[in-house]
């Protein structure tokens, strides 16, 4: 239970700091495109294409909501992160995990300081963990 609470809390708080400063929207993004930025963890893969099977769907055809980097982020504006929610047929999938970010040289950038927004050039997923309703 209190992992559950911990990751709820985490969720929240990446969601917080993408959209701080603007109007919070979740975005919309294909599930070909999640599959993709996500494509090192096989695991995660393999099971979204054997149920994309199973149901005779196409990934570019399911649609997911994921966090969105709001428009003042000045590189990443724009751009979809975990936590994602996918509809697959019958199926929802709930991925989550940890957004690092990193400037242009590449150094890590903690999430809290208040000039990430400008600073951040590129970001990555991590801690990716998944569930099916």
């Amino acid at each position: 239970m209190r992992s559950r609470v911990l990751k709820v809390a985490l969720t929240a708080r990446v969601t917080a700091l993408l959209s701080a400063g603007a109007a919070f929207a979740e975005g919309s993004i294909p599930l070909d495109e999640v599959m993709d930025q996500l494509k090192d963890d096989t695991k995660l893969v393999g099971e979204i294409s054997q149920e994309l099977k199973a149901q005779g769907l196409a990934a570019d055809k399911v649609i997911c909501v994921g966090a969105r980097f709001g428009g003042h982020w000045s590189e990443l504006g724009g751009a979809r992160s975990v936590p994602y929610e996918c509809e697959i047929g019958s199926k929802t999938l709930n991925i989550e995990g940890t957004v690092k970010l990193f400037d242009e040289r590449g150094r890590e950038i903690d999430m809290s300081d208040e000039r990430a927004p400008e600073r951040a050039f590129d970001y990555k997923q991590t801690d990716i963990t998944w569930g099916w309703k």
